[in-house]
């Protein structure tokens, strides 16, 4: 083993992030810029935020850009990508760190249009940029693709299935992606969070969903919620040149609460 300076995390191009104007996206949106990569994210609704955040990644010298998407609508998840390769040349990151606010509670009676759009956004979203990603990232010689999920894919948790439903199904499509890609140097994995301090915990802990979340962080081994920022640091590293031999993975970032 030969040693010499230390190899760029990212290449030439940008890290596409959808759902990046706030929570875990924008953490991660952040840290990838910090280490070295150009930045398209996506919001929703949140236009000034997401704006506003483009204005600090600009100012840390890297080229950015905030788009507008719904990613259960495919030619607008067709459309970002097609304004981030006419920006930077070449995308060799997708992170999909979307995902929308519910209560939680049994299986038997939640109500059906909730779930359905839970599956909308998670599951049929996330192929949706899957099936957009594949061909970019075929074109530019390969790259990665990390999905954030949830922690409770490896724990059955009690009244939790309106996440860990089609967060499973986002998981098995990466483990698709990782073994039909491979050949084209496509790498796929996953990130698990488990009770964070930001993002859509936020929100949810005005719901009926508090007790839940407080009892899971009770049985979380650390004792603590995580931060955006930790969750942040192992998106970057699968999505990294450090983890080029890592793919159809998924790593739990829950203080232990999964183990």
């Amino acid at each position: 083993m030969s040693y010499s300076v230390t190899k760029p995390d990212f290449p030439n191009g940008c890290a596409l992030v959808f759902g990046g104007s706030g929570g875990l996206g924008k953490a991660t949106a952040g840290l990838l810029a910090e280490r070295g990569s150009d930045i398209t994210v996506t919001y929703r609704s949140k236009k000034e935020e997401a704006l506003r955040f483009v204005e600090e990644l600009r100012e840390l010298g890297r080229c950015a850009e905030a788009v507008q998407c719904d990613v259960t609508e495919r030619a607008q998840v067709d459309a970002v990508f097609e304004e981030a390769i006419q920006v930077h040349g070449r995308v060799h990151t997708v992170v999909s760190a979307g995902g929308l606010v519910f209560d939680t509670g049994p299986l038997a009676s939640f109500h059906s249009e909730a779930f359905r759009g839970v599956i909308e956004t998670d599951v049929m979203g996330f192929f949706n940029i899957a099936q957009a990603a594949i061909p970019v990232l075929r074109e530019g010689n390969g790259g990665s693709i990390v999905a954030c999920i949830t922690c409770a894919i490896a724990r059955t948790v009690p009244l939790d299935a309106c996440s860990a439903v089609p967060k499973s199904a986002v998981e098995m499509m990466v483990r698709q992606i990782a073994t039909e890609e491979a050949g084209y140097g496509i790498r796929a994995n996953a990130v698990g969070p488990g009770v964070i301090d930001g993002g859509m915990v936020i929100p949810m802990m005005q719901t009926k969903t508090r007790e839940l979340l407080e009892a899971a962080v009770d049985y979380t081994p650390l004792g603590r919620l995580g931060r955006c920022e930790e969750v942040a640091e192992a998106v970057a590293f699968l999505a990294s040149s450090k983890a080029e031999y890592i793919t159809g993975q998924s790593l739990m970032v829950d203080g232990g609460l999964a183990a």
